[in-house]
């Protein structure tokens, strides 16, 4: 039953923080710029932080040095509704004129294209590197959904 308790708890953890990062994009521009920004925050800090703000790491790795690597991972659920949108299309066309000789002339077209909607999940990979005596060291992230408002 503490196995399913602990899942349970994972899944919805999972579900928060998507939710969370979703909210940060709506409420204001959210950019690369800006989820650094707010990683940049955990430099110095504590591995405890780390752990109190967004939990237990979904993996570890150890390095060389005796640091570890301690790796996050979320996805963000998007949603891109279909469109139509125009693509100009030019064709050489070879004719006679009126005393027959032979002719060219380029033509431009617009060909309309439909992109039908379509949704995902955008992952978002973030790897702090936690020195021996516990504190944030670097980090470094990767992926669509790694976005958050840029500290002005």
């Amino acid at each position: 039953m503490h196995a399913m308790t602990y899942v349970g708890r994972d899944i919805l953890k999972h579900y928060a923080l998507a939710a969370l990062a979703t909210s940060l994009m709506l409420s204001a521009c959210a950019t690369t710029e800006g989820y650094r920004q707010q990683t940049e925050q955990y430099i110095g800090q504590t591995s405890d932080m780390l752990v109190i703000e967004l939990g237990p790491p979904l993996r570890r790795h150890a390095l060389s040095d005796d640091s570890e690597v301690w790796v996050y991972q979320f996805e963000e659920y998007r949603y891109i509704p279909g469109h139509h949108y125009t693509v100009p299309v030019e064709r050489r066309v070879t004719y006679r004129d009126s005393d027959g000789y032979r002719r060219e002339r380029k033509e431009v077209i617009e060909d309309v294209v439909y992109e039908p909607p379509r949704d995902y999940w955008a992952p978002c990979e973030t790897r702090f590197v936690i020195s021996p005596d516990g504190y944030v060291r670097d980090f470094r992230f990767e992926g669509e959904a790694c976005r958050a408002p840029e500290r002005r």
